[in-house]
């Protein structure tokens, strides 16, 4: 799962040297809402494929399942919580925004997301929830006293989940202050009754697990790097059908799964940057589709000449 930050692939183009429009009947391969967006000129499908697409695939939907149940349990029962495992770009940071943006709509409690690099301390972690929630924080205010703003301002704002993105920061403190973190994060569950969202690399869980009770109250969930098998098929064909390409991309051979797992070793940001840089490159080229020896060409970083030669047909 991603919402890919891709390269802006451009290359000079005459005016008008554009391909027609295919009428909807050719564009089968595509989603519903894709086929429209397929009949726009150059620029503008050029920007849809930029802007990136979500991808529910299975490991998504386990954690997604998870979260609906932790948002729809009542207070009563107790706040629990998750912990959502990944190598770098694999998709937990998105997750975290994704869970943000769905149930932002259901009503005005907010989802409270932070980033905990670098927050080795339980007072730093107070810090980054109060300045997500513009609340007051100053160097001068010590634990105790951003702690009680923290609850107050939680329960004011009937927030309704905290997600805590690199929560394997809290091993890089001191063994003292990992427990306090710890201890911190339980508080928040017990007092503010929020459900904790933990996003972190693989060795998250060793940090989180070392206190008993926290950990029994987190369910863990991994997104693994992909592999050459069925799921990466049907991901990629997913994903191809929400492209706004006017001809069907040939990835259904064996040597393209091969060929972008070994040039990203897994990595769902880097598929996604390689399979929208490639599918920016056929719209400006004609092609109208990836193909293999696109995909090839994305991967190497396109010259300064080709970067600022603008789009031109569009």
């Amino acid at each position: 799962m991603t919402t890919p930050t891709t390269q802006q692939v451009v290359a000079p183009k005459k005016r008008g040297s554009e391909a027609p429009a295919s009428p909807s009947n050719a564009l089968d391969h595509l989603d519903e809402a894709a086929r429209t967006c397929a009949l726009l000129p150059n620029l503008a499908r050029i920007e849809l494929i930029r802007k990136g697409t979500v991808i529910e695939h299975s490991a998504l939907t386990r954690a997604l399942d998870h979260t609906d149940w932790l948002l729809t349990t009542p207070e009563e029962h107790g706040s629990h919580g998750m912990l959502l495992m990944g190598d770098s770009g694999s998709g937990k940071t998105t997750f975290g925004e994704l869970v943000q943006a769905i149930y932002a709509k259901d009503d005005d409690r907010r989802i409270v997301i932070i980033d905990a690099s670098g927050a080795r301390t339980m007072r730093e972690v107070y810090g980054r929830v109060l300045q997500s929630l513009d609340g007051p924080v100053s160097r001068t205010m010590h634990t105790p006293d951003r702690e009680m703003a923290v609850i107050r301002i939680l329960r004011l704002l009937k927030v309704r989940a905290l997600v805590v993105d690199e929560i394997q920061s809290v091993a890089e403190g001191t063994p003292r202050d990992q427990r306090r973190v710890l201890d911190g994060l339980k508080y928040l569950m017990n007092v503010a009754k929020v459900p904790l969202i933990c996003l972190g690399a693989p060795e998250s869980e060793r940090s989180l697990v070392t206190d008993r009770h926290l950990a029994q109250r987190l369910k863990v969930f991994r997104l693994e790097p992909w592999k050459v098998d069925n799921d990466f098929l049907d991901f990629l064909l997913a994903v191809l059908a929400q492209l706004p390409l006017r001809k069907p991309s040939l990835l259904r051979d064996e040597r393209v799964l091969e060929f972008l797992i070994k040039a990203s070793s897994g990595g769902l940001r880097r598929i996604m940057s390689i399979v929208t840089s490639a599918a920016v490159q056929a719209v400006l080229s004609g092609e109208e589709r990836v193909t293999l020896r696109g995909l090839m060409d994305a991967v190497d970083v396109p010259s300064r000449q080709v970067r600022e030669g603008g789009v031109h047909g569009g």
